[in-house]
């Protein structure tokens, strides 16, 4: 692993979801950890600091440890044959990164600011969930979150147009107070256009544009280039009640 400064540090990980069954509280993810559990969790971990654009795991490599965000944001991508980078995710505090296939890592995990991560050895971690049943199904729905994740942006991909995406992008980053401040309606775009634009399917310029028209609209405000003012969160979500449109 590349550019981590590691460090010791009195945080507790986190791993959050939302869960499978009914709660309170539905529809808001939660930390699945009890503190013991999370004290549990740390005392295996390493905590690393990783530096905005640094390398946290690599496609291709042996995947000797899973990853817990504890702050940040990382991108999950991958590189087809052709050689076309896509965006596979984006990663931010409570998620887990770094699921391997056979031993290897499948996809490349790289902050996309300054993050920290929880460094968790595989084998210690099983030990630790056959110990502990309640923390095993945690985990198990953390990964169930993932697929449903994963699925959700599938069905955004073949039935959203861009505008309707890059909306539900910014209303899911809108749930994570590193991101955005409510009081002043202020959201950190900490990735570039190029990343966003591998991530929803699309060009850097068609980003740019569809920015544009939604400033246009008043339903945000550039005021810089990765900070926006959401003006209207309520006309974001409509925007995906809409029919698809070119765009």
């Amino acid at each position: 692993m590349l550019n981590m400064n590691y460090q010791h540090r009195d945080i507790m990980p986190e791993l959050r979801a939302r869960r499978m069954e009914r709660s309170p509280g539905v529809g808001q993810a939660v930390n699945l950890l009890s503190p013991e559990q999370q004290i549990r969790l740390q005392s295996i971990a390493t905590l690393a600091d990783v530096p905005r654009g640094g390398l946290i795991f690599g496609e291709g490599n042996p995947a000797d440890l899973l990853f817990v965000m504890a702050r940040g944001m990382a991108r999950i991508s991958r590189v087809s044959l052709s050689g076309r980078r896509q965006v596979m995710a984006f990663k931010m505090a409570g998620d887990l990164l770094g699921y391997p296939e056979q031993g290897i890592y499948v996809n490349t995990g790289r902050a996309v600011s300054a993050a920290t991560v929880y460094r968790i050895p595989w084998r210690k971690l099983s030990v630790l969930l056959r110990r502990d049943p309640e923390m095993h199904t945690s985990f198990l729905t953390r990964m169930a979150f993932d697929v449903r994740q994963a699925q959700k942006r599938i069905m955004a991909l073949g039935q959203q147009n861009v505008a309707q995406r890059l909306s539900s992008f910014l209303l899911d980053l809108m749930e994570y107070s590193d991101f955005y401040e409510p009081q002043r309606c202020q959201l950190s775009l900490q990735l570039t256009r190029f990343d966003l634009a591998d991530y929803l399917g699309t060009t850097p310029e068609t980003v740019v544009r569809i920015l544009a028209r939604l400033e246009h609209d008043g339903l945000i405000r550039r005021l810089t280039a990765r900070l926006l003012e959401i003006r209207d969160a309520d006309g974001l979500a409509r925007l995906l009640e809409e029919r698809r449109r070119t765009g």
